[in-house]
């Protein structure tokens, strides 16, 4: 009983140290020369596997990418509004009644042009009064005048007669005002909008008429960020879309920057000028704006070749087969790429896949790109 005790524990200790042996990767075959007995794989005409290595130290795959030369600008992209260069409300200046309309709704005119003409019978009855008593005033000044120079009138009567004089004449020239008021003009030229007054009805001063705006030439309004204030300047060209007629690009001219910032949306706002000979263009359209700025020599990568860490940001070329870690300066971003500012050289082989637990100088093997083999 003993023996067989003996037996199956020398078994049992044999079995274990050959699972050790096995799991440390040593060949089982040559320790224990078993192979005497049954041959080993290689004189069985068989080749050897060897086990992976479980080091980490084998070159690591990557994809990568070649860092590109470009030309680029740094742009400001806007949304903005259209506005008239000049608009005005028209109104009367005094109360009457609408005797004469004498335009049609929608169409030019010219600076000066008569539009309305209220009735005009009170003022001009003023008027000839008051060119009557000025006749009066004169007649009497004259007389004064002649008897002053023969000493038979007071210095005060004929102060008296050349104020009456003067008074008069004053009260000419206000019926004369009062009268052209009667006739509302056109202060520039430009495009009337739709008359708010028939005919026959009786306005009070201040009430708006018809809306006079000039659209032969266009303001530009927009807002940039304040952190892009530097970009833009008096005198720069921009570009102008408007969502209404696509397909269709127009050029105007930065003519006014607001001195302050707005506080509540941290933007600047901008005044451009916009020719508009054919009309193509309407006040209030949404319009999109792309202010350029001067172009540069730049290199580009894609956004994926970019290791974070912290604030800083890294790069790995491939040279030799190996990983060469670049601290690299960020500047402008594009749709997928973005570029480097200082840093990398254009034409390096830039990892763009496996580059997250990649260490500098760690031997790597270049394989396709997923893009390239699907």
């Amino acid at each position: 009983m003993r023996k067989w005790f003996l037996t199956l524990l020398a078994i049992g200790l044999v079995a274990a140290a050959a699972y050790g042996i096995r799991s440390s990767g040593i060949d089982l075959v040559k320790v224990t020369g078993l192979g005497m007995l049954f041959g080993s794989g290689a004189e069985q005409g068989q080749t050897a596997t060897p086990a992976p290595r479980r080091d980490g130290r084998g070159p690591q795959p990557v994809e990568i990418a070649k860092a590109a030369a470009a030309t680029l600008s740094n742009d400001v992209s806007a949304i903005g509004t259209l506005l008239a260069e000049e608009s005005v409300a028209l109104s009367s200046e005094t109360s009457g009644r609408v005797a004469e309309i004498l335009f049609a709704d929608g169409t030019e005119v010219i600076a000066g042009a008569p539009l309305f003409r209220l009735d005009a019978d009170l003022a001009s009855a003023a008027l000839s009064e008051a060119k009557a008593r000025l006749a009066l005033a004169e007649a009497n000044y004259g007389r004064n005048q002649t008897l002053r120079k023969s000493g038979n009138v007071a210095q005060s009567a004929y102060d008296a007669a050349l104020s009456e004089r003067e008074v008069a004449r004053a009260a000419v020239e206000t019926a004369e005002v009062h009268l052209r008021k009667l006739t509302i003009s056109a202060p520039f030229a430009g495009t009337l909008g739709f008359r708010t007054i028939s005919l026959g009805a009786y306005v009070n001063a201040g009430t708006p008429l018809v809306d006079l705006t000039r659209i032969n030439r266009l303001k530009v309004s927009f807002a940039v960020p304040e952190l892009q204030q530097a970009l833009i300047a008096l005198g720069q060209s921009i570009e102008v879309r408007a969502d209404a007629l696509p397909g269709e690009n127009f050029t105007a001219s930065i003519t006014a920057i607001n001195p302050a910032i707005d506080v509540n949306g941290r933007s600047l706002l901008v005044h451009a000028t916009l020719d508009n000979p054919d009309f193509k263009l309407k006040p209030g359209l949404l319009v999109r704006i792309a202010v350029k700025g001067p172009q540069r020599n730049a290199v580009t990568v894609p956004e994926s070749a970019i290791v974070q860490r912290g604030d800083k940001a890294f790069v790995f070329t491939v040279e030799d087969n190996k990983a060469v870690e670049k601290n690299v300066q960020l500047g402008q971003r594009l749709p997928g790429m973005i570029e480097i500012s200082s840093g990398l050289d254009a034409g390096a082989d830039v990892v763009t896949a496996g580059n997250a637990r990649l260490a500098k100088g760690a031997a790597v093997e270049v394989v396709p790109s997923r893009s390239v083999t699907e």
